[in-house]
């Protein structure tokens, strides 16, 4: 089985036993749609992760050039790429490594603070950036062009209201 790939999803019956024997309160078809939910996101996410491979690219490292190609001068220092991603220096040291080993970005001293690196896109990185972004919509597009205006609005609601949820468990956990 492939990793969170999990297409032996529990059927209604299934599911109330599991239900039953733990005592919850919660209905049966909040658990489905939330499967549903996961199963579906994770299905879309390969999908997309395989149009980036083709690219050489992963998820992170496709915004890391979107950033450098917005910053001014094409260059960010990587506390500042840390902190748009959302993600440790460490994490994004490693990230660095790899574009630079792709010839993508470069390293080069910041004239302001000689301790600082400055990270720059280069032509390599720019020409790639650009050459995927017409797959990358058309990817978005084949997999939201079904949804209708009203849809996406409808979607954009849901969203936020799970990630609410998010936010709520995120703090329950911190307790």
């Amino acid at each position: 089985m492939e990793k969170g790939n999990f297409k032996d999803r529990p059927n209604a019956t299934r599911l109330a036993l599991s239900i039953s024997k733990v005592n919850s309160d919660i209905d049966i078809d909040t658990v489905q749609q939330f499967l549903n939910f996961q199963y579906s996101y994770r299905e879309m996410q390969r999908q997309y992760d395989a149009v980036l491979a083709k690219y050489q690219l992963t998820e992170s490292r496709f915004v890391i050039l979107m950033f450098l190609y917005e910053a001014p001068h094409r260059q960010l220092l990587p506390l500042q790429l840390a902190e748009k991603l959302g993600a440790t220096r460490a994490t994004v040291s490693k990230l660095l490594r790899g574009l630079v080993d792709q010839g993508r970005v470069n390293k080069q001293p910041s004239p302001t603070d000689k301790r600082a690196t400055l990270i720059g896109l280069t032509a390599e990185g720019e020409r790639v950036l650009l050459d995927f972004l017409p797959h990358n919509f058309s990817a978005v597009k084949t997999l939201f062009g079904d949804l209708s205006s009203n849809e996406l609005t409808t979607l954009s609601h849901l969203l936020a209201k799970i990630q609410n949820g998010t936010q709520t468990l995120e703090q329950e956990m911190e307790k």
